[in-house]
């Protein structure tokens, strides 16, 4: 089987790394590296992971918080330079089966990007995501499966259309034709952006239930932070290409809610909620601000 590189990114959640760390150290196959980078953690992720390392992992801490893109790539592009004829990216707060990479290798249809199935870690036999459908007009995505008992229905291979990077095996010639994640993200639909170009090139997108690991889904974000995010980047990516009139108004379309529900939360004294989020994501992208989200 063809040598990995796994890319795993770690902030603030060093209890998580390790788990995930030692669900990898279980695995059937055994042909891989992990690059594993703390991504400027404030609290003691460093500290507390560097002593219980094996020896298959690459450890790279950041001296500031870079974003889930830039630290993938720093990842992936060190993963490639040491060889790996594929890349996994793996969330930390994930825990594999044995035998998942063994799984995803085996099954992985030549020159496609795949995932496993996704479960709940407080509910092992729930689904979270079972492949994934992308509505290009919307930007939106769905997550197949999501919250339903596992089953029959989600045990046989299937081409899907997203995949989210919580978890995807991507070979090194796609790596190469499609390149890399979009840093101007900083965090959240950096998965959208790239499975829209995968389709671009023609590269299909498989969804592989016989691998399987489960998510500890919203540990690493939520609230205020990820409707930031996911409002600015949606709107970025569903008006490329398109004229300032038309960013302007499809902007305002999410601004001017947002910004009359942030005013009602700041009324009651919820000030920091989705609604502000939603308000300061769609404002920003108004503004034509990327990267990290800037304080108030």
């Amino acid at each position: 089987m063809p040598k990995l590189g796994i890319v795993i990114s770690n902030y603030n959640g060093w209890q998580d790394t390790l788990a995930c760390l030692e669900s990898l150290g279980r695995q059937t196959f055994r042909d891989f590296e992990v690059v594993l980078l703390d991504d400027g953690s404030p609290n003691d992720s460093v500290r507390q992971l560097e002593p219980h390392l094996p020896p298959w992992v690459v450890f790279l801490p950041q001296k500031e918080n870079l974003g889930f893109a830039a630290a993938n790539n720093l990842g992936m592009k060190r993963a490639l330079a040491d060889g790996a004829e594929y890349v996994l990216l793996l969330n930390n707060d994930t825990v594999c089966a044995p035998d998942m990479l063994e799984q995803l290798l085996r099954h992985a249809p030549a020159g496609a990007v795949c995932c496993p199935k996704m479960l709940f870690l407080d509910a092992p036999q729930e689904l979270w995501f079972a492949g994934g459908e992308l509505d290009r007009r919307t930007m939106g995505v769905v997550h197949l499966g999501g919250h339903e008992p596992d089953g029959p229905s989600y045990s046989k291979p299937r081409e899907v259309s997203f995949i989210t990077f919580c978890c995807v095996l991507l070979p090194r010639a796609v790596v190469e034709q499609v390149g890399f994640l979009d840093e101007s993200l900083f965090m959240y639909c950096e998965d959208v952006d790239y499975c829209l170009r995968l389709q671009d090139a023609g590269i299909p997108l498989w969804y592989l239930p016989q691998a399987v690991l489960w998510h500890k889904a919203g540990a690493s974000g939520g609230g205020a932070l990820s409707m930031y995010y996911i409002t600015r980047n949606t709107l970025t990516l569903r008006c490329r290409g398109a004229g300032p009139a038309v960013r302007t108004l499809r902007g305002l379309r999410v601004l001017i809610p947002g910004a009359a529900r942030y005013a009602a939360t700041r009324l009651i004294g919820r000030p920091r909620g989705r609604s502000c989020g939603i308000y300061r994501g769609a404002r920003d992208f108004l503004r034509g601000k990327t990267g990290r989200m800037p304080p108030e």
